[in-house]
């Protein structure tokens, strides 16, 4: 089935061909029969040609996917808690560990405040922490104390912030 996108392609080249054969005064039998062979072979060519990128296309999409459900083992199902967190501190990704770590729906996490997550003794060292990665670009590591909301209480929950300008920050923690 053509999609919307293809029959609009398909519609501009139709109306392109249209101007073409007004150009050659309204006669498609206009060419002769060896431009009519070098016309057929052209075409020929490009179809084989669109189908070696479609192809292409194909292998690169089931390579992707395969991308895709190696990171989801990766990150979503390691048994440490990571998350990534953006340069103002608000947690873009979280895996299922942190979730569960942090007694937090995955997506309450989302564009949320990790300092909202650490005690308060602790937000100075995160703080700094951050400063010196925004100013020297490189990868730095501290230990903090996490806040996990529970029904009744707060808990804390020991962890370790391994951070690097180019992947955010994960953050690793454990009970």
């Amino acid at each position: 089935m053509v999609s919307h996108d293809g029959s609009a392609l398909r519609r501009r080249a139709e109306k392109t061909l249209r101007k073409q054969v007004v150009r050659s005064q309204g006669k498609p039998n206009a060419l002769s029969p060896v431009a009519m062979q070098q016309v057929l072979h052209e075409l020929r060519v490009h179809q084989i040609e669109l189908e070696m990128q479609n192809e292409e296309l194909r292998r690169t999409q089931v390579a992707q996917e395969a991308l895709q459900a190696r990171y989801f083992d990766l990150f979503d199902l390691a048994p440490v808690g990571y998350c990534t967190v953006n340069q103002q501190g608000l947690i873009q990704q979280a895996n299922l560990a942190t979730a569960a770590l942090l007694g937090t729906g995955r997506a309450a996490l989302a564009k949320q405040p990790i300092s909202r997550f650490i005690l308060k003794e602790d937000q100075d060292i995160f703080y700094l922490h951050r400063q010196q990665l925004l100013a020297t670009g490189n990868p730095q590591s501290c230990e903090l104390r996490m806040k996990k909301k529970t029904a009744r209480n707060s808990s804390r929950i020991w962890s370790s912030a391994s951070r690097r300008r180019q992947t955010a920050c994960p953050c690793s923690a454990s009970c």
